[in-house]
């Protein structure tokens, strides 16, 4: 059995009345996921655009931070430089506290032999005092004494005035010499009582 153009045509006819309703649906529908994917499409991309300046202000932030956190290390930088300049100000204060515990050491030593040469001057000066009260002035009050009468004779005050004062003389050398061991005595006995 042939087919002829006719029977082609109805059939075309045919088909086009029964499928062209189907066509408008698949299309219809086409149409309704096209739109549904240019709508989900559009959505997508304004939430990745929202997204886009999430992150952008999300790097802005970073940034600000970076750049307190640069703040904050020039702070440090500028603290640790002024802590530098504080350790080296101690240790030029240190410095200065050796040169003057130094200097210190030396006016103590000379203070020491200050004290040991004035010692020496106070003994020096006791042991004269002593020879003066002692000595010199018994010695004065004796001559004064013997040459008070001046009435005598000279020879007579002669003999007995030279006996007299050479023996009054010594006499009170010997005084003054005990005195003076006494003295030194004294010192020695005081000394050796601070060793033990």
């Amino acid at each position: 059995m042939g087919f002829t153009s006719e029977d082609i045509n109805t059939l075309e006819r045919l088909f086009d009345n029964k499928l062209q309703p189907l066509y408008v649906q698949v299309n219809e529908r086409f149409e309704q996921v096209n739109k549904r994917l240019d709508e989900s499409t559009e959505r997508t991309e304004a939430r990745f655009e929202q997204i886009d300046k999430r992150f952008e202000q999300i790097d802005k932030r970073f940034e600000q931070i970076d750049k307190r956190f640069e703040q904050i290390d020039k702070r440090f930088e500028q603290i640790d430089e002024k802590f530098r300049q504080i350790d080296k100000r101690f240790e030029q204060v240190e410095e200065s506290i050796r040169v003057i515990k130094v200097q210190l050491n030396k006016v103590e030593t000379r203070l020491d032999n200050l004290e040991k040469d004035l010692a020496i001057v106070k003994s020096d000066l006791e042991q004269t005092k002593c020879i003066i009260e002692n000595e010199i002035q018994r010695n004065i009050k004796i001559v004064a004494e013997n040459h008070v009468d001046l009435s005598r004779k000279f020879t007579e005050a002669l003999s007995v005035s030279q006996t007299n004062e050479l023996y009054h003389l010594k006499v009170n050398q010997l005084e003054t010499r005990l005195v003076l061991l006494e003295n030194k005595f004294d010192s020695l006995a005081q000394q050796q009582k601070k060793v033990v």
